[in-house]
């Protein structure tokens, strides 16, 4: 583990960018009416939930060795992936929601403020993803216990770019399962929190999908330029695709009506 970039990567990444995102938008859009404790509590969940459900990856590593095809691997194991990773942000609001029963209404009625909480859920998700495998790395006979492989992963500025890049992945799909909430609670349309569910999983098999394609097949032109243009180009467009799909979903969303808020209020 190198020095500099692990000082980078827990006190910059793992504590100053979560503490810039609060002050910038804990007064936005209702949210001054969660308390500090609350989104402490919320962020730190969300952090856990990484290495909380990453043992996982001893029934993926077993899928992968009995059928190591890349079809199998993105259709299956990747999926398997994408669904625990996306649930985990779903069940960090949810465990908000049970936090903050008086004030889960009003904030839910808000497009702005399901989308920046939701992008909250998922920063945090992502900064726990980040710090955990440098731990991981670093003590490799942790390997073993979370049935992953990372050995000779040590913490460089690379890796740091790597997880910057991630890390706004995982805010992405956090955003998307808020708006989804918003749905449910603002719209009271339940099945469109299942169906955002569905797109951030989508969306993060796009993002894997690429990288198993260069994996798999190397010598294809496209892998040979994924490789050697993955920060300076596919990375930056596929998260402005995801700010895009953010962008789509809040646009198209209708506003919660008076009446819908007073229903929910009451409940």
């Amino acid at each position: 583990m190198k020095v500099l970039p692990s000082v980078v990567l827990l006190a910059g990444i793992g504590i100053l960018v979560p503490t810039i995102y609060y002050f910038v938008f804990r007064k936005r859009a209702g949210l001054d009416k969660i308390p500090g404790i609350i989104w402490t509590i919320t962020g730190l969940v969300s952090f856990i939930l990484f290495p909380a459900f990453l043992f996982r990856k001893h029934w993926e590593a077993a899928m992968v060795f009995a059928k190591n095809t890349f079809w199998f691997v993105a259709g299956v194991v990747q999926m398997d992936n994408n669904f625990w990773e996306t649930l985990a942000k779903l069940l960090v609001i949810l465990i908000f929601l049970a936090l903050t029963r008086k004030t889960k209404p009003e904030i839910f009625q808000r497009k702005s403020g399901s989308t920046i909480f939701g992008y909250w859920v998922g920063l945090c998700y992502g900064i726990g993803e980040a710090i955990t495998l440098s731990i991981i790395g670093y003590f490799p006979i942790l390997n073993r216990v979370f049935g992953i492989g990372l050995f000779m992963y040590f913490t460089t500025w690379y890796v740091v770019w790597e997880r910057a890049y991630a890390i706004q992945i995982h805010a992405i799909i956090g955003a998307l399962v808020g708006i989804g909430f918003y749905h449910w609670f603002g719209l009271r349309k339940r099945w469109w929190l299942i169906f955002f569910f569905i797109i951030g999983i989508l969306y993060h098999e796009l993002v894997d999908g690429m990288v198993l394609l260069m994996i798999y097949y190397p010598r294809l032109d496209f892998s040979r330029f994924f490789s050697s243009h993955m920060f300076s180009v596919f990375l930056p467009v596929l998260l402005v695709i995801g700010y895009l799909m953010i962008f789509v979903a809040y646009r198209v969303s209708r506003k919660a009506k008076v009446s819908q808020t007073l229903v929910i209020e009451k409940t």
